[in-house]
């Protein structure tokens, strides 16, 4: 994978995206999230995996962007949920404390 990663940041050095305005790469970001899920709903696995390539790739060019490691960024993300209790509810999961939030709120 750090391989990858590198390979997508020397790709986006050499077409010099990665000196570019990040808020691009942010709309870049939802234009493909929209294919993700156009893919999804028309159930297109292949472009399905061609979405979800393309967001990793506008995400690690946006963390290039901004100085920050995509991997790092993952990992902080991961050491926050992996101790996350909740509970699934129609498919999702949801934190302990948004339960809690929501039966304050009722």
């Amino acid at each position: 994978m750090n391989d990858l990663i590198k390979d997508i940041e020397d790709w986006s050095v050499a077409r010099n995206l990665n000196t570019q305005d990040a808020g691009k790469q942010l709309l870049k970001l939802v234009e493909e999230v929209g294919e993700l899920s156009a893919a999804y709903n028309k159930r297109q696995l292949n472009k399905e995996v061609d979405s979800v390539g393309d967001i990793m790739v506008v995400l690690t060019i946006f963390c290039q962007q901004r100085g920050l490691s995509i991997q790092d960024c993952l990992e902080y993300a991961y050491r926050q949920i992996s101790g996350r209790k909740g509970k699934l509810i129609d498919g999702v999961f949801v934190k302990e404390e948004d339960l809690n939030e929501s039966t304050e709120n009722n």
